[in-house]
């Protein structure tokens, strides 16, 4: 019902006006799997509408400008003194601990070659380079050292992380079997879980149940392995045990935001919205830049818009979703699903031409999603372009030839024709 009063009664209400940063429109969303950082995200599962609007455009990020000098102004590391070498690792170091990995890394990358010389600061600045998604670099880097026999599980479980986040799964667990040989840390044999669940080979992934309870048979169980049990469980959808698991690794890390915002997702899952919403903004307290947690938390503001039947609850709860998705694509602009929520807004909002800007980008990171090109084709044609509308369409209806609304709309542009 307030669906139809939003429709018919408050058509007044939505505007547009750029030049103040000001959006409002009504979205039509597809809930999707809550995702966190370097992890995939899924594709859109239902549809609702909802009504929403875009604060300002998001600025860069704090610092980042002041760290982009042009070639000319780089300094070669050779022409820096002991002192500077000493206030950049003190800097990346700092931002390390702020989670602002993008400027450690930028710090770190002006001091490559005396990272490179010390085994300690190699580790330190390959775990920079994983958390910054430099993966193939940080696989070069950690490369260095941990060929040893005697290298710390911490750095054995980066490495085998970055050769799995850069598309080398089955290297990483290779890698992970040869270490277990002569390290016997229950938190790498966790990590090899984690990673054989996420094959896409149900009975490969089947394997990793078995490997957890190994993990976790006595009740001595670290706090990263119940972080991964958890996650692994939540995946599963088994949502309280999961839950579980990431109190018990919470108690032992009470400050890590990754086990917050995971935390987080479950409550999501079993419906305790309120808890949900504290544990992802205690999150995002400590990490800020944890663009994964703000899209989250975007969701499930959107989620609370759609559940409402008060209007200006709906208006509340769906402006700060998107105030949550520019954060997200502050911190990665890239990111899929907040673009392709930024894209629909615009969309529904006759902001055509600024729409397929997201879209596109939308549709860069997953190639052929449909309804990413059903909005694009949309766009299109509400800008004159029946070409690449037409274009859109045809290959929706390639890969799906039994999409009805795909092919009613074609065959209304061609009958137009």
């Amino acid at each position: 019902m307030v669906l139809l009063l939003i429709l018919s009664g408050l058509a007044w209400y939505f505007y547009a006006d750029f030049g103040k940063g000001k959006l409002m429109a009504i979205v039509p969303t597809e809930k999707t799997e809550l995702t966190e950082q370097a992890e995939p995200i899924e594709q859109p599962k239902t549809t609702n509408t909802v009504v929403a609007e875009l604060p300002p455009a998001p600025q860069e990020i704090e610092g980042y400008e002041e760290l982009l000098p042009s070639a000319a102004q780089t300094p070669n590391e050779s022409s820096i003194d002991s002192f500077d070498i000493q206030a950049h690792l003190q800097l990346m170091r700092q931002n390390v601990a702020k989670y602002n990995y993008t400027l450690a890394y930028r710090h770190g990358a002006r001091i490559g070659s005396s990272l490179l010389a010390d085994p300690k600061l190699t580790a330190e600045w390959g775990n920079i380079l994983l958390e910054a998604g430099k993966l193939q670099e940080a696989v070069d880097v950690l490369k260095r050292i941990t060929s040893e026999d005697t290298v710390k599980s911490e750095v054995a479980m980066d490495m085998a992380l970055a050769m799995f986040r850069s598309g080398n799964a089955d290297g990483a667990i290779e890698f992970l079997d040869a270490k277990m040989q002569s390290n016997s840390d229950v938190d790498l044999l966790a990590t090899k879980a984690a990673i054989i669940g996420e094959h896409p080979d149900v009975k490969r992934r089947a394997a990793a149940e078995q490997l957890f309870l190994r993990c976790v048979k006595n009740n001595n169980v670290s706090p990263i392995t119940s972080y991964w049990y958890g996650r692994f469980l939540m995946q599963k959808g088994d949502y309280q045990n999961s839950k579980m698991y990431l109190e018990r690794a919470l108690r032992a890390k009470p400050n890590e935001p990754r086990y917050i915002a995971r935390l987080g997702m479950a409550e999501f899952h079993l419906k305790q919205d309120s808890k949900a919403e504290a544990l992802y903004k205690q999150a995002l307290r400590i990490n800020p830049y944890d663009y994964n947690t703000w899209f989250n938390l975007g969701e499930l503001y959107l989620s609370l818009a759609n559940e409402s039947s008060d209007i200006p609850n709906v208006r509340q709860k769906t402006q700060q979703a998107m105030s949550s998705y520019l954060k997200t694509i502050e911190n990665d602009s890239l990111h899929a699903m907040a673009n392709y929520r930024i894209g629909l807004i615009l969309n529904w909002n006759g902001q055509h031409k600024e729409s397929i800007g997201h879209l596109t980008i939308a549709l860069g990171k997953t190639p052929n999603n449909i309804p990413i090109m059903q909005q694009l084709s949309s766009a299109y044609i509400k800008l004159g372009d029946t070409t690449k509308s037409v274009g859109y369409l045809e290959t929706i209806l390639k890969i799906d030839p039994f999409n009805k609304i795909a092919a009613d709309e074609f065959n209304r542009i061609r009958g137009r024709r």
